[in-house]
């Protein structure tokens, strides 16, 4: 389960790059790669342009969250 979730994660972040990068906002594309959180205020501030990548994102933060500590667990003795 964290490993699905683990990949919708990084295809909303990718997904809000790519955003950045193709509506001229080159600066926010390098800040959101080197600093991923930045990605949350992107979306927010970019709704318009970036709404279903972000929500995919809180969606999968949400359900990172909401996963039990014998899940984590089994992830980490892999």
């Amino acid at each position: 389960m964290i490993f699905l979730i683990s990949i919708l994660m990084t295809i909303a972040w990718i997904w809000l790059i790519v955003i950045a990068f193709k509506n001229d906002a080159i600066i926010w594309g390098v800040v959101m790669i080197l600093f991923p959180p930045a990605c949350l205020l992107f979306g927010i501030l970019r709704w318009s342009v970036a709404s279903v990548p972000f929500i995919l994102l809180i969606i999968s933060i949400a359900l990172m969250f909401t996963l039990s500590p014998a899940d984590l667990a089994q992830f980490s003795n892999q």
